[in-house]
C-alpha cells in the first residue's frame, strides 16, 4: 500500500506543480470551457444566452456539457484561472493512475500510467478527453467486479466527450458476451444513452463534418477517379470501386496509422496541442513490453484484446488521424499490457529500469524547456500578462486575431461580466469550418 501511495503522490505532483504556467498559455478550447462554466456560474446560461444548455455552441465547434459544469466548482472556488480551468483534466489523470491499479493490481500498471507522456501532457490540459477516459475507468473496473452501478459512469463519459459515444457502446458488446449484465442495466443503459446521443444531436452532427465520409476533398477525388475507372470497366468499377471499398480504405489506412511507431513512440499525431515536442505518446520501452503481454496475458485476455482493437475507431473516421484526443481510450489497455509483458523481462528489471527512467528525464527536459518554446507558435503565449496589465476602465480595448478566437481570452483573463457579453456580442459568419467568433463586446473590439 505504501507503494502505491507513493506512485499517486507522484502522479498528484506531476500534474498539478506548476498547472497555471505549463502549459503556458490557454489553447481556446481550454478558454471556452472556463468562461462558459463562468458564465453558467454567474447566469446560468452560457455565452450565446441558452439556459443551461446540454450542449454548448461555444465557437461554434459544439462542446460537452460536463467537463464544463463540473468546472463550475473549480471557478467557484478558485476564480476563473488557468488552474481551475485545468482542475478537472489534472484530478482526472491521478484517478485513472489509481484506475489502472484496481484494475490490475499491479503498482507498476499505476506506476506507467503516472508518468507517461501521453497521461502526463493530456493532465495538464483541460481536455475533456481525459475526464472521460477516467470516468470511463471507474466504470469499467465496477462492471469488472459484476458492480454494474458502473454503467452510470459510462454514461457520465458520453456526457464528457464525444469519442465515448462511439467507444463505449462499442465495447458494450464484450462486456454484455462475457458478465451478461441483468436486462434492467442493460436496458437501461441503451436506453438512457440512446437519449443523450439524441440530445447531443447538435455535437455529434458538427463532428460529423470532420469525418472522411464528409470531406468535400476527399469526396471530390472519389467523385473524379471514380468517373474515370467508369469509362474503362464499368463493371469493374462498381465492384472495386464504390463508396464502401474507398472509404472502407481510408477507415482501415487510418485505423493501421494509430498503431504506427511515428504515432506511438516517434512523434505523436500532427497537432501542436497534443504533443510534447520530439516525443512520442507512449516510451519505447512500453511498446516493447506491451507486444510481449499480448501474449503473457492471462486473465481478461479476450476483454482487453478487444479494448485494443476497439479504442482506434473513433479516431479511424476522422479526417485527421491519427487524432492523439479521439484515440485516448487506447492508452490505458497498452500500459496495462505493458505490466503484463514485464513478467517475461524479471531478470532484467534493473536495465529496464534505468532506461525507464532515462526516457522519463528526457522527455521531463521536452516538456519542460522546448515545449514552452516551441508552444508560442501555436498559442497566445504572453496575451495573459498583457491583458491583465490592461486599464480594465478604458473606454476601448483593440485586440487583433479574430479568426484566431481571441475574444475568449479577455473573457476569461479580464473576467468580463458574462450577462454584458450576452448583451452586446457582436459575432462573424461561419467559417469554412463552421466557427463562429465575437469581435465585438463590452468595450473590447477584435481585429483581423
Amino acid at each position: 500500500m505504501s507503494k502505491l501511495l507513493t506512485i499517486i503522490l507522484l502522479a498528484v505532483l506531476v500534474r498539478f506543480v506548476g498547472l497555471s504556467v505549463v502549459p503556458p498559455a490557454l489553447n481556446r478550447d481550454e478558454a471556452a470551457l472556463g468562461y462558459n462554466a463562468y458564465s453558467i456560474l454567474k447566469t446560468a446560461k452560457d455565452e450565446h444566452g441558452q439556459f443551461l444548455p446540454l450542449s454548448f455552441k461555444s465557437i461554434g465547434d459544439y462542446k460537452m456539457p460536463l467537463y464544463i459544469y463540473t468546472t463550475i466548482i473549480p471557478v467557484k472556488l478558485f476564480g476563473l484561472n488557468d488552474f481551475s480551468i485545468r482542475f478537472w483534466s489534472a484530478l482526472a489523470g491521478v484517478i485513472s493512475v489509481v484506475m489502472i491499479y484496481l484494475i490490475t493490481k499491479k503498482s507498476l500498471a499505476a506506476l506507467l500510467m503516472a508518468l507517461n507522456p501521453w497521461a502526463v501532457f493530456y493532465s495538464r490540459i483541460a481536455f475533456e478527453a481525459n475526464l472521460a477516459l477516467a470516468l470511463f475507468l471507474v466504470g469499467f473496473w465496477l462492471i469488472i467486479n459484476k458492480k454494474f452501478v458502473g454503467f452510470i459512469f459510462w454514461l457520465l463519459s458520453c456526457l464528457t466527450y464525444s469519442s465515448a459515444l462511439i467507444f463505449i457502446p462499442i465495447f458494450l458488446i464484450p462486456i454484455v458476451i462475457k458478465y451478461k449484465p441483468r436486462l434492467i442495466w442493460l436496458g437501461g443503459f441503451i436506453l438512457i444513452y440512446s437519449l443523450i446521443f439524441l440530445s447531443l444531436w447538435n455535437v455529434s452532427s458538427q463532428k460529423q463534418n470532420i469525418t472522411v465520409f464528409s470531406d468535400p476533398y476527399l469526396i471530390d477525388i472519389y467523385n473524379k477517379e471514380r468517373t474515370l475507372q467508369y469509362q474503362k470497366n464499368p463493371l469493374k468499377t462498381k465492384l472495386f470501386y464504390n463508396k464502401y471499398v474507398y472509404f472502407g480504405k481510408l477507415v482501415a489506412g487510418n485505423y493501421l496509422k494509430t498503431f504506427s511507431p511515428r504515432f506511438l513512440v516517434l512523434k505523436g499525431d500532427n497537432h501542436p496541442w497534443h504533443q510534447i515536442p520530439g516525443v512520442g505518446n507512449f516510451y519505447f520501452l512500453e511498446i516493447i513490453l506491451a507486444i510481449t503481454g499480448l501474449f503473457k496475458l492471462t486473465k481478461n485476455r479476450r476483454l482487453f484484446f478487444a479494448w485494443l482493437l476497439l479504442a482506434p475507431l473513433a479516431s479511424a473516421i476522422t479526417i485527421d488521424a491519427p487524432h492523439s484526443t479521439r484515440s485516448l481510450f487506447l492508452l490505458p489497455i497498452i500500459l496495462i499490457l505493458a505490466s503484463a509483458g514485464l513478467q517475461k523481462f524479471k531478470k532484467f528489471l534493473l536495465i529496464l529500469a534505468v532506461i525507464y527512467f532515462i526516457n522519463v528525464a528526457y522527455v521531463g527536459y521536452q516538456y519542460l524547456k522546448v515545449y514552452p518554446l516551441k508552444a508560442a507558435g501555436s498559442l497566445p503565449v504572453g496575451l495573459k500578462e498583457n491583458l491583465l496589465q490592461l486599464d480594465q476602465s478604458a473606454p476601448a480595448i483593440t485586440l487583433s486575431g479574430v479568426h484566431d478566437s481571441i475574444y475568449l481570452y479577455p473573457l476569461v483573463y479580464l473576467k468580463i461580466d458574462p450577462q454584458l457579453f450576452q448583451q452586446t456580442a457582436v459575432w462573424t459568419l461561419p467559417d469554412t469550418a463552421g466557427l463562429i467568433n465575437a469581435y465585438r463586446f463590452a468595450n473590447v473590439t477584435i481585429s483581423d
